[in-house]
């Protein structure tokens, strides 16, 4: 074991490896893990501590005042460890269940005048489309769709082409979920502002999966999720804004935890409302998960970030070298360390469960990609060439039976 260190991405604890990292995942032991991209595989250590904190909680007596501020006081401190972990001021992020949640705080807290349109991408996640298409269907925006075709110049110049005096919000995902595409945050960042417009990132397929440093993109918003590739707990996400862009929402969600300071059973007008995100934070929450996610960056910070984000590299170049013939890669300008490919003329659905039939391969069938869909194939720092190595031989297998 190694002593503390810290990279900038957030480090606490005493060092693990990536080795220490895939034995203390149980799925591992049986199967080819393939789709973090849907959901992290949790190691056994971010399910202790979670699990240690809420029983805990229920030790100390759950409704006692001190020992539900304690609770409240750890979500503190985890906020300043995400904080340091993605560039940004604590006091900017809220908690959320998952990005759908932070997504319709967005959503639904802007205010929206007749005629204002949205410029949604293409390849969107339907937590990141739905809420849109919502308020289309009130009548309250027009949903403007934006296409991920071509080089990063041509994304650019598709956008600038969209932008009308009308223009509110651009939203689009940091990482497309469909096939692991980069796009250029920064200047997709830049070009909003610029342009007065609001912008919404969707980061919930690029933290953890890539260094996001929220200070340098500078975003007006920016969702992510604490239960992909960071391998925390189902149900932490948060949102990421700017003081200004936060302003313009709405006070709606509200409810306990919305104010400064509470009335105590006063019913006063003058509501001392928070002015940072964690007003969005209403109501009891299941505050010890977040003491897993804490855990899971921690490990991380311990492994080094620069040696997760290699690894990952590493098994993405030994997989598209490896891709047996019949299988066609979808190629992307930048890719993170997701691979999406058809499998022969296959349905997506069907070479996903014959991928798990030949091999115990977990992937995701992207039947968003007409007309037969592909599956899309995350490799995590936890992973291994054996497991590469695995999936090639199922892939193979799989075309030769076509």
């Amino acid at each position: 074991m190694v002593g503390v260190t810290n990279n900038g991405q957030g480090a606490f604890a005493l060092g693990w490896t990536l080795d220490d990292l895939r034995s203390d995942i149980p799925v591992l032991r049986r199967k080819v893990y393939l789709n973090t991209g849907t959901l992290g595989a949790s190691p056994q250590t971010v399910t202790v501590a979670f699990v240690r904190a809420y029983e805990q909680w229920q030790v100390e007596g759950p409704g006692w005042p001190e020992a539900y501020e304690a609770r409240r006081a750890g979500m503190d401190a985890v906020r300043a460890r995400v904080g340091l972990f993605l560039g940004a001021a604590s006091d900017r992020i809220a908690f959320a269940e998952n990005i759908s949640q932070a997504i319709n705080w967005v959503a639904g807290g802007l205010r929206f005048s007749d005629g204002d349109e949205v410029i949604v991408g293409t390849h969107e996640h339907p937590a990141n489309r739905y809420p849109w298409r919502a308020l289309e269907r009130m009548g309250r925006v027009r949903v403007v769709l934006w296409e991920m075709d071509g080089d990063d110049d041509a994304l650019m110049e598709d956008l600038s082409r969209l932008i009308t005096p009308h223009t509110r919000l651009v939203t689009v995902s940091h990482v497309l979920q469909t096939n692991g595409r980069v796009l250029p945050a920064e200047r997709i960042a830049q070009f909003c502002r610029s342009a007065g417009v609001r912008l919404f990132l969707d980061g919930a397929q690029a933290v953890g999966q890539l260094r996001v440093d929220l200070s340098a993109i500078d975003p007006d918003f920016y969702g992510w999720n604490g239960h992909k590739w960071l391998l925390g707990p189902v149900g932490t996400a948060g949102l990421y804004a700017r003081p200004d862009a936060f302003g313009e929402l709405g006070l709606l969600p509200a409810g306990g935890g919305s104010a400064e300071h509470d009335l105590a059973g006063r019913y006063e007008d003058d509501v001392p409302w928070r002015e940072t995100p964690r007003r969005l934070e209403v109501g009891t929450r299941n505050w010890p998960l977040y003491e897993g996610l804490a855990r899971a960056i921690d490990l991380f910070g311990e492994i080094g970030w620069g040696q997760a984000f290699a690894a990952s590299a590493s098994l993405v170049e030994q997989f598209l070298a490896g891709l047996p013939p019949g299988v066609e890669e979808i190629a992307v300008p930048r890719r993170a360390a997701m691979v999406t490919v058809r499998v022969g003329d296959l349905p997506a659905k069907q070479a996903l469960e014959d991928l798990y039939r030949h091999g115990q391969v977990i992937v995701r069938a992207v039947e968003e990609l007409q007309p037969q869909g592909a599956v899309r194939f995350s490799f995590a720092p936890f992973n291994t060439p054996k497991d590469v190595e695995r999936a090639l031989e199922a892939l193979g297998e799989v075309v030769r039976r076509v």
